[in-house]
Parts: structure tokens; C-alpha cells; sequence
């Protein structure tokens, strides 16, 4: 089901932008929609990964050394530092899986 979501999601977010923004496509809108269409990714982004990193079932994660929650902060960190997007999803995800590991089996 979470696959199933993600992947519509992404689906619509790809046409939207790309039905709206590719310059080939003869529909024109406002330039105040081309603007508002530019953060419907982040956005919808946002709204998936939120309950996932802050939420644990019904229960508000309050452990600050929760993986989630060291992941999500170096990723923003990251992001503020360099503009490179595939480094630092690497780098997050790497992070990720150590400490959920280094965690779990300590």
C-alpha cells in the first residue's frame, strides 16, 4: 500500500510538472502558477516523509537518538551546506541504516 501511494504520487507530481512546465507543451499558464507548481514536489515530499520520521505507529518518536530523527536532521543539514541532491540522500541513507543498525544490535 505505501508503494502503491508513493509511486501515484510521484506519478502525478511528474505530470503536473511536466504537462505545465516543459516548454514543448503548448498549454500556457500564469507565470504565478509556473511558480506555485515548482514547489509542489518538496512539498508533497514533506507530507510523505514527516509522519514517517517523527511518528512511530500512533506514538510521537521523543527519543532525540532515534535514527529517523539523526538521519532527517543530517540530511537538512546537508541540504543547507551544498546543493547536491543524490550526495546527500546517499549520505543520509548511509547514515541511516548504520545507526538503525548500530542500534538495534548494540
Amino acid at each position: 500500500m505505501t508503494w502503491l501511494l508513493i509511486c501515484s504520487l510521484a506519478l502525478i507530481v511528474f505530470i503536473n510538472r511536466y504537462v505545465f512546465l516543459e516548454p514543448k507543451v503548448v498549454i500556457r499558464l500564469p507565470v504565478f502558477f509556473q511558480q506555485m507548481l515548482q514547489y509542489s514536489a518538496p512539498c508533497l515530499l514533506v507530507a510523505i516523509c514527516a509522519p514517517i520520521v517523527f511518528f512511530q505507529g500512533d506514538q510521537l518518536r521523543v527519543n532525540i537518538f532515534d535514527p529517523y530523527i539523526l538521519s532527517a536532521t543530517l540530511c537538512v543539514i546537508l541540504a543547507l551546506l551544498n546543493q547536491r541532491i543524490l550526495l546527500n540522500l546517499s549520505l543520509a541513507l548511509v547514515c541511516f541504516y548504520t545507526l538503525n543498525y548500530l542500534l538495534l544490535h548494540a
